[in-house]
């Protein structure tokens, strides 16, 4: 393949350009062809250090939305914190649930941004239909690295922490292999989450206090005068 027939293929001369428009134009023909020459390129853009060049790509990728989020599992990897960073953001904001086990292990990165971002992602996609997914690798955690991702998704969305871990301890939910089922709207956990709102639902409501601080319905003590009957409180006194 010629780079007469492709100028965008000419990596290095598009990659240095000094001209925001230059780098502008170059991204733009690589999301036009879309072929896999041109992918392979854009994620290179994600590897670059321009982070006008990296903003640009990573607007691509959310545009080309699920069909090319595996790309990116890799650079979660990679040895740039600001690649891992850039990757862990596209596909936090496409709430890709096979990026889970990719960002669990980012968010423990030595780089704070790099290991923020993963958290953040992990974060939105438990918000974005990915709650089971993200508790279903948690759960083949060690406890205290579970303990302290959930502290982490926790300090970000106290709801979200407190789902995942009631999906955690639905064993049927937990021994699942089979990915395709691990998404929040599949039959399954739709199932497990019906009930549990319809037991909270249907749940009696707590015994409304006495005024003396019994149980409702329970007899005064023995020597206390007995209550008013009605028309013989204050409210029943003339004026």
């Amino acid at each position: 393949m010629s780079d007469e027939k492709h100028p965008q293929a000419r990596t290095f001369d598009a990659l240095n350009a000094r001209g925001l428009a230059s780098k502008r134009e170059y991204v733009r023909g690589l999301e036009q062809r879309r072929d896999p020459e041109a992918l392979s390129l854009l994620v290179e853009c994600l590897c670059d250090e321009s982070w006008y060049l990296r903003d640009l790509a990573e607007q691509v990728f959310l545009r080309l939305g699920e069909s090319t989020a595996g790309l990116l599992l890799p650079l979660l990897d990679t040895g740039l914190w600001f690649t891992r960073t850039s990757a862990a953001g596209v596909l936090g904001r496409l709430a890709y649930g096979p990026a889970v086990p990719g960002l669990l292990r980012l968010a423990e990165d030595l780089n704070r941004t790099g290991a923020d971002a993963a958290r953040d992602a992990l974060v939105a996609v438990g918000r974005g239909g990915g709650a089971v997914r993200l508790a279903h690798d948690l759960h083949r955690l060690p406890p205290d690295r579970r303990r302290r991702r959930l502290d982490e998704v926790g300090a970000r969305d106290r709801s979200l922490a407190e789902r995942i871990e009631r999906l955690m301890r639905n064993e049927e939910l937990m021994s699942l292999e089979d990915e395709s089922l691990l998404t929040d709207d599949s039959p399954l956990v739709r199932a497990s989450e019906d009930g549990f709102e319809w037991e909270v639902l249907t749940s009696p409501a707590p015994p409304k206090g006495h005024a003396a601080g019994g149980p409702a319905g329970a007899a005064p003590p023995a020597g206390a005068p007995a209550p008013p009957a009605a028309g013989e409180g204050d409210d029943a006194r003339g004026a």
